[in-house]
């Protein structure tokens, strides 16, 4: 697959993890996802089956970023991937599919389809960190490379660990 603009195309794609979800949020974040296509989480691993792993505040994850309206899903997780090790990336394959329905709190009428996802890139040499591997949000970033999943992971979100282990198998 060289390109993706459309990941509800994945549906049914074996090999890949589809789910669909509704939630009513907030202003806020309702504006947010009716602004963005969704979220993209970055598998980078290693030729010593390490995965880089980024220090958010709940806990060590992979790294993720939004992927804007009408950007292609693969070249901005590439885009991610480069920016945070120094090296050039590619992206590999699609793990999982979460396809979110947004209700607006105040008008449950009022809709706005996101997606995360999980994407592979393609093994790295070495343990690869950038200089300044920061992007979007994340202006003061902590990243290390792990063979386990950590003691202090992001285990209060569901997925979180689940999509580390996608990359430790």
């Amino acid at each position: 697959m060289d390109e993706l603009r459309d990941p509800s195309t994945l549906h049914g794609e074996p090999g890949v993890e589809y789910t669909e979800a509704t939630t009513t949020d907030g202003d806020d974040a309702f504006e947010y996802f009716a602004d963005v296509e969704g979220l993209v989480a970055v598998g980078v691993t290693n030729d010593a089956d390490a995965v880089l792993l980024m220090d958010s505040p709940h806990g060590w994850r992979l790294p993720y970023g939004h992927v804007p309206s009408g950007a292609d899903w693969f070249e901005r997780a590439a885009e991610i991937a480069e920016t945070l090790t120094g090296v050039d990336a590619a992206a590999a394959e699609v793990l999982r599919v979460s396809a979110i329905t947004h209700e607006l709190r105040s008008d449950t009428e009022r809709t706005a389809t996101s997606y995360d996802l999980v994407v592979g890139i393609e093994p790295v040499a070495g343990e690869p960190v950038a200089d300044d591997p920061t992007f979007g949000e994340w202006s003061d970033l902590d990243l290390g490379w792990f063979t386990d999943v950590p003691d202090d992971a992001y285990h209060a979100h569901g997925d979180a660990v689940d999509d580390i282990e996608y990359f430790l198998e």
